[in-house]
């Protein structure tokens, strides 16, 4: 009888082990997949306030919170196993709706490549990536929301067919040329498969479209400057800012040799060549944008690794690294204040993949101690009676 209420003891003991295991990796679980990215993005802030132009009006003098990212890659049926792709968008959700309820950006860019297989996929196939897409990266009420297409969404430009640049520019509202105009700041947003300069449709009306917003930029500086007459002017009543391009591919440059911010490619690929129109523009479509749009800031992506830079003329690049942890340990994005003079960017780490990794070890040694501790206890308790 004695006998057989320790052995009910010692099974009640190792039942409310197990059952304190779970507890214990349920915490860690839930702490690895929603409080984890609160934690880690409550260390990225704002860049400071910018001095804004005295003749502006009070609801343009604040300052434009504008988020930049790129390279979701949101993974189709062709690459890519099926926990891979459940893991990459949950990671990519939670992180996005954390830096949402954290920063409450005013504007958010997503620069290209959305998805992974766009440019494979049919059209069902597109409408469900483009709906995950938007499940994903919803934004909050007050929030604006745009996006440039990428070589993944519609193909290099050998690929691209008029339908699938049709369909992600009305399904997303992206045209290849776009200005975009918020709070005293102008944004040209540019679609890089359209800068081949082959004379095809699409690029020939491309380059169309930025000669007219050159042309209107260079009409609405006149005005600003009294250089241009009243008639004209009456018509422009926007407060002229030099344009902010932001486009998928980055501007032509040899290589990622002069790249050295943290997330910038690691020592290995950061003098591998870099292909003219595959993973730059080329020359002729950088001199191009420089000289007619003359930006004072141009942000892209694509190459899935960060980089700063000065452009000629002191223009200065930023390239956004990938948000997706199929692509990086570390994935960043942007965070910029703005003004129609001024800009001043931070950079913002999301969670290290590595990092939960160690936690979830951490989160199995417990749990696993949790169980073998009241054992051993029994077995010396054994011992003594014996």
């Amino acid at each position: 009888m004695i006998e057989f209420r320790r052995l009910l003891r010692n099974r009640n003991v190792m039942a409310k082990a197990i059952l304190w295991s779970i507890v214990i990796l349920s915490c860690f679980a839930l702490y690895c997949e929603y409080f984890h990215y609160f934690v880690v993005l409550l260390h990225c802030t704002w860049p400071p306030n910018l001095k804004g132009d005295s003749h502006l009006s009070t609801a343009v003098k604040d300052d434009l919170k504008a988020m930049f990212l790129a390279d979701t890659h949101l993974l189709g049926f062709r690459d890519g196993h099926w926990f891979d792709k459940l893991r990459r968008e949950w990671q990519m959700k939670r992180a996005f709706q954390a830096a949402m309820i954290i920063h409450r950006p005013d504007i958010v860019f997503v620069l290209g490549d959305l998805f992974d297989e766009g440019k494979w996929c049919d059209d069902n196939e597109f409408y469900y990536h483009a709906s995950r897409f938007r499940s994903m990266f919803a934004v909050p009420e007050g929030t604006d929301l745009y996006v440039v297409a990428g070589n993944h969404d519609e193909g290099f430009h050998y690929m691209m067919t008029g339908h699938k640049h049709k369909r992600f520019e009305k399904e997303f509202h992206s045209p290849s040329v776009q200005l975009v105009k918020k709070k005293g700041s102008m944004f040209v947003l540019l679609n890089s498969m359209a800068m081949e300069g082959d004379h095809c449709r699409i690029c020939a009306e491309a380059e169309k479209d930025i000669q007219n917003i050159s042309k209107f930029l260079t009409t609405l500086q006149n005005c600003h400057h009294g250089e241009e007459s009243p008639r004209i002017c009456q018509k422009y009543r926007e407060t002229y800012s030099k344009p902010i391009l932001l486009q998928h591919f980055p501007m032509y440059r040899p290589s990622d040799a002069d790249c050295h911010t943290a997330d910038s490619a690691p020592e290995s690929e950061k003098y591998i060549p870099f292909r003219e129109k595959y993973d730059c523009l080329d020359q002729r479509s950088t001199d191009l944008l420089l000289n007619l749009l003359e930006p004072r800031l141009v942000v892209a992506a694509h190459t899935h690794h960060g980089c700063f830079r000065i452009l000629s003329g002191g223009v200065p690049e930023w390239t956004v690294s990938s948000f997706s942890w199929r692509n990086r340990n570390n994935p960043t994005f942007l965070l910029a204040r703005l003004n129609n003079k001024d800009h001043s960017i931070s950079k913002c780490f999301l969670p290290e993949e590595s990092t939960v990794i160690y936690i979830y070890i951490l989160a199995c040694a417990c749990a696993v101690l949790n169980i073998i501790v009241p054992s051993l206890r029994n077995k010396l308790y054994r011992k003594k009676l014996f």
